[in-house]
């Protein structure tokens, strides 16, 4: 149950391909599930270990994960905090520009999923609850179908 919004929520987790496609696609599980825990028990780790050592993955501030990624031998890319500081140097301010210049395709690509089809973004019936990962999945990988996400500049 989620105070904030005043109803019980679930979470799911998504991976994002360069080309702005859906290619990892977790369960949902309830919303209290800690970014952490929910990366756990995905199934996504053994699926890093197929890319090559020293690569990015990128994440939001919450995931704390970069442990995790020891063994596969990848870079966790998150953006830096500020912290307590009045503000940040120069160099978390251009490494924040770049990230979020990358990260709003992540960004598009879940709003695809959650209003595009208009399941997701809204009050979902506890009548069709035991089908929610099956809409989840199918809602995800129509997205793909929509054409791309990155338009590449050819200038």
């Amino acid at each position: 149950y989620s105070s904030y919004k005043s109803h019980c929520t679930v979470k799911g987790l998504i991976g994002i391909a360069p080309s702005g496609a859906i290619s990892f696609i977790s369960a949902l599980y309830g919303g209290s599930i800690s970014d952490r825990q929910l990366v756990i028990e995905s199934g996504l780790l053994p699926l890093l270990s197929n890319i090559p050592p020293g690569k990015n993955v990128m994440a939001d501030r919450g995931f704390e994960i970069q442990d995790l990624l020891v063994k596969p031998q990848l870079i966790l890319n998150l953006p830096p905090f500020k912290g307590s500081k009045a503000s940040m140097p120069v160099a978390d301010v251009i490494k924040t520009q770049k990230i979020a210049s990358v990260r709003i395709h992540v960004e598009r690509a879940i709003g695809r999923v959650k209003s595009r089809f208009h399941i997701f973004d809204k009050d979902i019936p506890l009548t069709v609850l035991g089908s929610i990962n099956q809409m989840w999945s199918i809602c995800c990988m129509l997205s793909n179908l929509f054409g791309p996400l990155i338009i590449e500049n050819k200038n």
